[in-house]
């Protein structure tokens, strides 16, 4: 009854690490597009990928603008003003 209740247990492991890896590959893979918000929420970029993004961004001051759809991808610098 062990073997069977670690064989499930590892099994579980094996499934959960791999969803986990498969998810975040395709989240921060370079070519999907977001729209880019700033810290007060306003929409600054529409479908970008986070490398268009960093162009609007200078220096590296901490976080410029972030994804709408996922708070773990953003870009570095401060908001350069558009004229």
């Amino acid at each position: 009854m062990k073997k069977v209740k670690l064989i499930f247990a590892v099994l579980a492991a094996v499934t959960g690490i791999s969803a986990a890896v498969a998810s975040d590959r395709q989240a921060f893979s370079p070519q999907i597009t977001h729209n880019w918000i700033n810290w007060n929420n306003e929409l600054v970029l529409v479908n970008q990928t986070q490398e268009q993004a960093q162009l609007v961004c200078a220096g590296n001051f901490g976080i410029c603008l972030r994804a709408a759809d996922n708070p773990y991808i953003f870009t570095v610098g401060e908001l350069m003003l558009l004229h």
